[in-house]
């Protein structure tokens, strides 16, 4: 019986802390911005590590992570960050834009 109710609560907290999340963000009306910029590129980077060359729209990993920072407006002029002792590298900006110039609008 114990077993089967884990997994519940687990769902249970999770799902809490999701709601707890969007009430604040929706209650300020203010983006949740508690992560840096390094740590938005790492899960840029990871996700891409996880999709398929197509999701990616020929982009490499580091266009696509820079990509998406681009297209929250963050991270601009981050081009390298550190994570787990590892140096990474992310694409700079320029190179992103001229792969992607619908992006030069949106700044």
């Amino acid at each position: 019986m114990c077993k089967r109710k884990l997994p519940n609560q687990a769902i249970v907290a999770i799902a809490r802390k999701l709601l707890v999340t969007l009430w604040y963000v929706l209650s300020r009306q203010e983006a949740y911005d508690h992560f840096t910029d390094e740590d938005l590129a790492y899960k840029m980077l990871t996700w891409a590590w996880h999709i398929d060359q197509s999701a990616k729209r020929g982009m490499t990993n580091q266009q696509f992570a820079k990509y998406g920072l681009l297209q929250l407006g963050r991270g601009e002029q981050l081009t390298r960050i550190v994570k787990g002792g590892r140096p990474r590298r992310l694409a700079p900006t320029e190179e992103v834009l001229a792969l992607k110039p619908e992006l030069s609008l949106k700044q």
